[in-house]
């Protein structure tokens, strides 16, 4: 059988602790008398152990998926939910400064600015009801105002065309 494998066992060295002096296993000191005493040392804390379970089984339930507390952004985190390639997978991020989507092709579908309130989809919104004071179609072009009572309908130059409600 000239292709069998041969197998050896591996050696790993033996390496001292770091800041530890490989010579000496004892140090001891010698007393006027001759007396040969251990060297002491002087008495330190031993740090105390933290578990991340600690942590973890308070913030985040890593069984159930869930999570159990509020978490605070730093000015420059966020989360970012998938991973953005170009024509395959679109991305989510969420920071202090708002939420943004983008498609797979790089085109941002959804935006909430966290300074200004404003929010911008791409898509269809649908919804029981819509409460607002203002609404704006198009390209302006036509304005449905609550306070005013009107609608008013503008041609492309945005000269009114037709205005329907109260007419100050």
């Amino acid at each position: 059988m000239p292709d069998e494998k041969v197998y050896s066992p591996e050696v790993v060295p033996d390496n001292p602790f770091p800041n530890e002096e490989g010579t000496e296993a004892i140090r001891s000191e010698v007393t006027q008398e001759g007396i040969h005493s251990p060297a002491t040392t002087p008495a330190t804390k031993i740090p105390e152990k933290r578990a991340a379970i600690e942590l973890l089984s308070s913030a985040l339930n890593t069984r159930t998926k869930r999570i159990l507390q509020e978490f605070e952004l730093e000015l420059s985190g966020g989360f970012k939910i998938g991973n953005f390639k170009d024509g395959v997978t679109g991305d989510v991020r969420i920071t202090p400064n708002g939420i943004t989507a983008r498609d797979k092709a790089g085109v941002t579908t959804l935006a909430l600015d966290g300074l200004t309130g404003d929010a911008i989809f791409k898509g269809k919104i649908q919804s029981g009801a819509v409460v607002t004071e203002t609404l704006w179609v198009g390209n302006n072009s036509i304005i449905i105002s609550g306070t005013q009572r009107r609608m008013t309908f503008y041609d492309a130059d945005g000269t009114p065309q037709i205005v329907i409600g109260n007419v100050d």
